[in-house]
């Protein structure tokens, strides 16, 4: 069943991080997919085109990053069969 909320999204531009918040959407109540209309599609890629640079943000918050380097044994591939 689909339901109207107002949502946030992390988005990713080079190496800044932008959070943006009361993004009108239809959400999916079993596995809580987002779906966007096309005005509000159109203006979030402007958005991030752009850096948001034409918008103050509302707040700034601090984000930890962590990292799981080292903390996850890396698998080796397995080796082609030379046959082939």
């Amino acid at each position: 069943m689909m339901h109207s909320a107002s949502v946030r999204t992390a988005i990713w531009r080079d190496e800044s991080l932008f959070l943006v918040e009361d993004i009108p959407a239809q959400v999916c109540g079993s596995c809580m997919e987002q779906y966007y209309d096309e005005e509000t599609t159109e203006t979030l890629r402007r958005l991030t085109e752009e850096c948001f640079a034409s918008l103050e943000p509302k707040r700034k918050i601090v984000v930890p990053v962590f990292s799981l380097e080292g903390q996850i044994p890396r698998r080796e591939c397995p080796e082609e069969d030379e046959e082939a």
